[in-house]
């Protein structure tokens, strides 16, 4: 999901850049009316952002001595708007690409693009399209949640597999050929997760309409015009059918790779095993992060332990504000979608 260190470089790096900086600009504006037009809910900005960290951050066990995470991002897209739930996307990413060696400096445009653009902005987009077909308000937003984890890994696939085809200097497949292996590697973890995230929107969601019904409707976003993301959906499907013909060969080849670069009892991070791996094959050699506590052992473990700890003290802090029904709050929900 995280782009390393060091792998975009050149037009990829600046367009990505640009762009992640372009998302930030609009996510503070966006920050700065929503604390001007509800000072006493500002506090669920730190909650969402601590969400989005300590969740990105969860590493769930995969095949092949691999581990992954979920992503965060759709839930608070969907709460808070897409354009704060991106920039909180941003604020996470940095914090993970300083203390956790997780993505990088020089990749943080496109991890933003990915995981706030994909995630934060798509999910929020699903969800109000699954209002617009008729479906109850937990169900939207539970197909906000699938479809923002799936447009995080198909925009992270697509910029990564784009770099590579175009731009590193020993290309080994074409787009689709790179789409295809990135999408064949992760599908069978980042599918369990994007169901599992799936759920947890749709529920958490569900839970907050039947306590908290007027936070919903003080938070809700106007409608927005989703044509241009669904004209972007059936433009990406014909990539994505290619997959099932350019895909399975190439698919094979990495995972015997993996399979014999495994060590046992060694889980290292899909990141490293997939997106490093093609990558250095194509010539586009990740670098060594700027700040690595992660070779630093206990250290490392006391700031994971540390980042998850004040992650969960704001979050608990702050659960109230959405998942405590006051003494005098209205019994019904509705559907604000």
């Amino acid at each position: 999901m995280h782009i390393s260190e060091g792998i975009l470089t050149g037009h990829s790096f600046w367009a990505t850049t640009v762009a992640g900086a372009c998302i930030m600009i609009k996510g503070f504006a966006e920050m700065k009316r929503f604390v001007h037009d509800q000072p006493e809910r500002k506090p669920l900005l730190g909650m969402a952002g601590a969400f989005i960290f300590l969740i990105s951050l969860i590493p769930i066990p995969a095949y092949l001595g691999t581990c992954s995470h979920p992503c965060g991002t759709p839930l608070a897209g969907i709460l808070l708007g897409p354009w704060i739930g991106a920039a909180l996307s941003g604020f996470s990413l940095f914090l993970q690409a300083l203390l956790f060696a997780h993505g990088g400096f020089a990749t943080l445009g496109a991890n933003i693009l990915a995981l706030g653009g994909g995630g934060a902005v798509g999910g929020w987009c699903f969800f109000r399209i699954g209002g617009k077909l008729g479906l109850p308000l937990p169900a939207a937003a539970a197909f906000g949640g699938l479809m923002g984890d799936i447009l995080t890994y198909l925009i992270s696939g697509g910029i990564l597999g784009g770099h590579l085809a175009f731009v590193a200097p020993q290309p080994q497949y074409n787009f689709t050929g790179y789409l295809s292996v990135i999408i064949a590697a992760y599908l069978p973890v980042q599918g369990p997760i994007a169901l599992g995230e799936m759920m947890v929107t749709g529920i958490a969601v569900r839970a907050i309409s039947r306590q908290r019904p007027e936070v919903l409707k003080a938070l809700g976003v106007a409608t927005a015009r989703v044509a241009l993301l669904l004209l972007f959906a059936f433009a990406l499907t014909p990539t994505i059918a290619s997959f099932a013909q350019e895909g399975v060969t190439i698919s094979v080849q990495v995972a015997q790779n993996m399979q014999n670069e495994t060590k046992t009892g060694a889980y290292a991070g899909m990141d490293e095993k997939v997106n490093e791996a093609i990558a250095e094959a194509a010539g586009a050699k990740p670098r060594d992060p700027y700040i690595n506590l992660e070779e630093k052992g206990d250290v490392w473990n006391t700031m994971l332990l540390a980042g998850g700890g004040l992650a969960g003290f704001v979050i608990g802090r702050w659960w109230h504000l959405l998942f405590v029904r006051p003494k005098d709050a209205t019994k019904s929900a509705g559907s604000l979608v």
